[in-house]
């Protein structure tokens, strides 16, 4: 083996294994796009070292003999291209994953708008979708009707007949037919259903029916106020679902913030709405409803309702249902929040000052309210203590959130969507990294008095509402501008905007 003419074949065979596995690395932390420059340019140095290296090893010197230093020195090159080889495949194996991870992530928000559930009552002898090929379907034509259209035909199609469709005008009549047995299923939006909760006389639809067959409806195209998110503010809508379930798509949102980001000055704002706040739905051509309602028409009507609110334009959006929350806290390797007080929620105590959570913790601490005279409004700004701690940790912490960046966006595969494209996120990441500066994070919330009253999404019904306190909603459109023109926010402006509502932050 370690005569010359042996060794030569078996020396370029090392040789070009370690160049290929480089070569491999090289082209796709390039796709990947998310290393700045100079570091770039230490890793290709590094790289092109270690080859000089190991070709010096592995050609240097003649001569027939098993000499020591020649036996040492190729042994040597052997362990250094398997070491360069098998690090170049590693580092390909992660940059391919992040590259697909957060190619999936992103694509997730152009599939599915909504799904149409085929609800029968739990005692009814129907198991297939098939079996209610004679049945009369409860169908609402003031609301949603296009997606109820499209399940219509789809489980026309299903059961090779045209359903017989008897109307009703909202989700309680719907309901209200299946009880009574005038209908033998309806056709309701799943996110319709999770409305029923607040309703006195259909609380219990989820123990009473049974979910037969779903239609998943796509979304439509839509388009955005884009921007070039490392040189322009822009905001974005954070939505956040109040269910476990492991499929995101569309229905109350009960995490309403905005967050208006300057990456020039390095200053974030985070505006939080509450739930329950009384606001113009689009999708009812401004008829009140409750701001979490909007999210059952889709993300885009929880969008134009804020907007409308503060007067600006909402640039993107991101989704995530709480699986995909605790998951994401797991995975950055826990959060510490600074609580205004103590208290406790879902078997956990909280301390006044800093807390250490992991996901479940985070996650109790986010959605607890009847801990606090303050109700929702607490909770509300709680959420923005997890979302400051989730900034501080992964911008004060940019090589680790790198090293576990896939672990990161395999977290939020299937339960997070965002209409930011791949490109943005790695334009982002890839900025930070490069700067490494730390962001100054204000937040901001919003609030009201609470009252009842009818919705366009359940007119017959009275829930609880909040209406707006217009003084705080202006302070809040304010801060939005003083962020979007580059004014760097402290504590102290933003304490003055919300406990003494001043025209001017000091």
């Amino acid at each position: 083996m370690w005569e010359r003419k042996r060794w030569r074949p078996l020396a370029g065979i090392v040789f070009l294994f370690q160049v290929l596995f480089e070569a491999i690395a090289v082209v796709n932390i390039h796709r990947l796009d998310m290393v700045p420059t100079k570091y770039l340019v230490v890793l290709y140095a590094i790289l092109a070292g270690l080859t000089v290296l190991t070709a010096f090893l592995l050609f240097k010197g003649t001569g027939h003999g098993p000499s020591h230093k020649r036996h040492r020195r190729r042994v040597a090159s052997i362990v250094i291209a398997l070491i360069v080889g098998i690090g170049s495949a590693i580092a390909t194996a992660f940059a391919a994953e992040a590259y697909s991870t957060v190619n999936t992530v992103t694509a997730a928000s152009n599939k599915i708008a909504a799904v149409e559930g085929v609800y029968v009552l739990k005692t009814d002898q129907a198991r297939t979708i098939q079996s209610t090929k004679n049945y009369k379907f409860g169908v609402m034509t003031g609301y949603d009707a296009d997606n109820t259209q499209k399940a219509v035909d789809k489980v026309s199609t299903k059961v090779k007949k045209a359903i017989k469709t008897i109307p009703e005008k909202s989700v309680e009549d719907n309901v209200s037919a299946l009880y009574k047995g005038d209908v033998q299923a309806i056709i309701l939006n799943e996110a319709y259903a999770d409305t029923l909760v607040d309703t006195k006389d259909y609380a219990d639809f989820r123990k009473k029916t049974r979910l037969l067959y779903e239609v998943p409806i796509k979304k439509k195209a839509t388009s955005n106020k884009a921007v070039d998110v490392t040189k322009n503010p822009f905001v974005l809508y954070i939505s956040g679902s109040d269910t476990r379930s492991k499929i995101l798509d569309t229905s109350r949102s009960d995490v309403n913030i905005l967050m208006i980001v300057n990456p020039v000055t390095k200053q974030i704002l985070l505006l939080n709405t509450p739930r329950d706040y009384y606001v113009k739905n689009p999708a009812g051509n401004g008829a009140y409803d409750k701001l979490t309602h909007c999210g059952l028409y889709g993300i885009s009507c929880s969008e134009q309702a804020l907007g409308s609110l503060y007067n600006t334009d909402i640039n993107y959006y991101a989704q995530i249902n709480f699986t995909g929350f605790e998951k994401l806290i797991d995975s950055i390797g826990g959060i510490t929040v600074d609580s205004p007080q103590a208290f406790t929620a879902q078997g956990y105590s909280f301390k006044k000052g800093e807390n250490t959570l992991n996901g479940a913790q985070a996650l109790a601490f986010a959605r607890e309210r009847h801990a606090f005279n303050e109700g929702d409004n607490m909770r509300g700004e709680n959420q923005m203590r997890v979302i400051e701690a989730v900034i501080s940790k992964v911008t004060s912490d940019g090589g680790n959130t790198l090293l576990h960046y896939k672990s990161i966006m395999d977290s939020l595969s299937g339960t997070f969507t965002t209409d930011l494209t791949s490109k943005d996120i790695s334009k982002m990441v890839k900025k930070q990294l490069d700067d490494g500066t730390s962001w100054n994070v204000q937040s901001y919330a919003v609030s009201g008095k609470t009252g009842m009253d009818t919705t366009y999404s359940m007119p017959g019904t009275k829930v609880s509402v909040m209406y707006e306190d217009s003084t705080k909603v202006v302070k809040g459109a304010r801060l939005i501008d003083k962020v979007k023109n580059g004014e760097k926010l402290t504590s102290s402006d933003v304490n003055e905007e919300k406990l003494l509502g001043s025209d001017t932050a000091q």
